[in-house]
């Protein structure tokens, strides 16, 4: 593990927008891309989805579960951008910060990542928050 780390991955994959009785959002499930300077340690991530996009710094610690097999565990952070309206409401929900942990398994260079996250536009418990909140699944693979 290293402190700040360049060791790219990419990662391609399918975001859901979370929908429950009690937070209602707009739809922005779809393909989504996204790129790390690495996957442990301090780093950097990028994410894009059709009606989203997230940029930041990621921090991820790896175990060795086997000979070539690593389960890592991420956190990560940032902006956050959507710019949607409530469908109940027709509030523009505009996102602004990013939050979320994520799980990787991997073989050798290939693996898998499933992940939560959410966008907020920071204003707390206000009736107008109600933010973006996104289950994702993607293949990645480590350069």
């Amino acid at each position: 593990m290293t402190f700040l780390c360049l060791a790219p991955l990419m990662i391609l994959g399918y975001s859901h927008t979370v929908q429950t009785s009690w937070h209602i959002s707009q739809d922005i499930s779809g393909p989504m891309v996204e790129a790390q300077t690495c996957k442990e340690g301090l780093g950097g991530r990028l994410a894009y989805g059709q009606e989203w996009v997230q940029v930041g710094p990621q921090y991820g610690l790896s175990f060795n579960v086997g000979q070539n097999l690593h389960i890592t565990g991420q956190i990560h952070g940032g902006l956050g951008y959507s710019n949607t309206f409530h469908p109940d409401s027709h509030i523009r929900q505009v996102t602004k910060w990013n939050g979320g942990v994520s799980f990787m398994i991997q073989y050798q260079r290939v693996g898998i990542k499933v992940g939560y996250d959410h966008m907020s536009n920071g204003r707390g418990l206000d009736p107008t928050n109600h933010g973006q909140d996104m289950v994702s699944i993607g293949g990645m693979y480590e350069f």
